[in-house]
């Protein structure tokens, strides 16, 4: 199962867009990811693995392979934890890929699956701007930062288990309660549609008794 997601990587403050692609298939078991340094590529893999084991998921018995594209981009810091651990669950239809298709994944993971904030939380908002993604997911310690560099929508969240239901549709609220706007549009937008679903429910409204006729038309000349 191919599976794409979308992240960022920051070079000197500036979030450079990184198209995440994870690919499962059989054979034996392996995990390799393919634009980051070998270090970096070792670390991410332990960090991601620990934290869907110890978040209660499993991790796929299959050979998984991820590529991070454009080649040309600096991409070496744990900011792409979380968007390689979303992309493991997508293959494995623990969340819904289309979703994770459309928005920005930007937080560091600890083992334990909780999420950590990230330097530079406001490029990383900018760029999902630029990018024209639907929103952003960040670490709740970066919901302001991100929030205030961007109007798109930004959910703050604080472990795996709580993106993972977030991704599946179970929709956490972030701490102001605006992490639903991801999924369900702004609290105006949807009391704009409950207000036209209650108008067309609404029957029509009765012609008033004993309102006044108009006259009759008189004809002839008068007199």
């Amino acid at each position: 199962m191919l599976v794409h997601a979308h992240s960022f990587a920051i070079n000197r403050g500036i979030a450079e867009h990184v198209h995440v692609e994870l690919d499962t298939r059989g054979g034996l078991p392996a995990f390799a990811v393919i634009g980051l340094g070998s270090g970096a590529a070792r670390d991410a893999r332990e960090r991601v693995q620990a934290a869907l084991l110890n978040s209660g998921f499993g991790f796929p018995r299959k050979r998984v392979t991820v590529n991070l594209a454009p080649a040309a981009t600096r991409t070496g810091g744990p900011e792409l934890d979380l968007v390689l651990a979303c992309c493991v669950l997508a293959a494995e239809q623990q969340v819904d890929a289309g979703r994770l298709a459309r928005i920005g994944v930007f937080a560091e993971l600890g083992l334990g699956g909780d999420l950590r904030p990230c330097e530079s939380a406001d490029a990383a908002a900018e760029g999902a701007e630029r990018a024209g993604l639907a929103g952003l997911i960040v670490a709740r310690g970066d919901l302001r930062t991100a929030r205030g560099a961007t109007r798109l929508p930004v959910a703050g969240l604080g472990s795996l288990r709580e993106v993972a239901a977030f991704l599946a549709g179970a929709l956490p609220r972030s701490p102001d309660g605006r992490g639903r706007d991801l999924q369900s549009g702004s609290a105006g937008d949807r009391r704009a549609r409950r207000a036209d679903r209650a108008a067309e429910r609404r029957p029509p409204a009765a012609p008033s008794v004993g309102s006044p006729r108009p006259p009759p038309a008189r004809s002839g000349r008068a007199r």
